[in-house]
């Protein structure tokens, strides 16, 4: 049975969706039906959509006779046991970790919590404040991992490769600046196709996807998003009495429920903030810079 061999591991709000875009349409790669299956975030039981192995391959049924078979699930760069489970299953696996700078990443981040309901606290300065001392009462009703609340423990992107490179040898590890493969998608695009063994398929166009969204309505987004049991069983009763896998209405609804921008605009965050968020990362930052020397470039 066909099975992946390469893992985008995250981050989240750093491009995956985009780059899942560009690379599953190269005639050579092949990806999972349904975007981040986190079958591995065995940590992570909300995010954990598929529990069975069986299940978990059947999502690369179509990707017989690819020479790069992979899947895209950003919880993985958080999970303590993802590692050693995709070591286990895949030991010779490519990894790509695309990373952002720390404000930019937060801002965005922030952002996609709200429009997933897993944050309540629309001011990021306020939610900044919170981390890591939130708990009981004081957590988001709909918060699916209060762990990813912690603002300054998401942001280290150094402190979490470090954790993969203590299971993954550095050859089999890529990394990616958002901000240097935005400004030369063609030449990074080359760099990923290298890395996985592949040839140029040519490809030009890397247009900007998954911009920063929004709910028109914030009653229909938690209806759409985390609906009530009622509605959970009425839906599987008609996924069953069709015969799908999914029905797919819900994700239909929350995209027409979407528009551009971000809820609260990030333009005018404070100084003094931004240069706490900066001056706490700051040693995170430099411990990514000596990692990635030694990964796959």
């Amino acid at each position: 049975m066909t099975a992946p061999n390469f893992f985008i591991i995250g981050a989240p709000k750093c491009g995956t969706t985009a780059w899942v875009h560009y690379l599953q349409s190269h005639p050579a790669i092949g990806f999972s039906r349904q975007k981040e299956p986190h079958y591995f975030c065995t940590d992570f039981k909300a995010f954990r959509w598929l529990r069975q192995e069986t299940d978990y391959l059947a999502q690369f049924r179509h990707c017989t006779g690819k020479a790069a078979v992979g899947e895209a699930s950003v919880q993985y760069l958080y999970s303590q046991e993802a590692p050693g489970n995709i070591a286990r299953f895949a030991p010779q696996a490519r990894l790509l970790l695309f990373v952002r700078e720390p404000l930019d990443f937060l801002l965005s981040y922030h952002n996609q919590l709200l429009l997933n309901l897993d944050e309540n606290i629309a001011d990021f300065a306020t939610a900044w404040a919170a981390s890591g001392r939130r708990e009981g009462a004081g957590l988001p009703p709909h918060c699916r991992e209060p762990r990813f609340l912690d603002y300054p423990a998401v942001a280290r992107f150094g402190a979490h490769l470090q954790r993969w490179l203590q299971v993954f040898p550095p050859a089999q590890v890529m990394v990616l600046g958002f901000e240097d493969w935005v400004g030369a998608p063609r030449a990074s695009y080359l760099r990923v196709l290298a890395f996985l063994g592949l040839p140029d398929d040519g490809r030009s166009d890397f247009a900007r996807l998954h911009a920063g969204r929004r709910p028109r309505s914030r009653m229909l987004a938690r209806l759409v998003r985390r609906p009530p049991p009622p509605v959970l069983w009425a839906a599987r009763a008609v996924r069953r009495g069709l015969g799908l896998e999914r029905l797919g209405l819900a994700r239909k609804l929350g995209r027409l429920n979407e528009t551009p921008g971000y809820q609260r605009r990030p333009d005018g965050l404070d100084q003094g903030l931004a240069a706490e968020i900066r001056a706490a990362l700051a040693e995170d930052q430099a411990l990514l810079r000596r990692l990635r020397e030694d990964c796959a470039c």
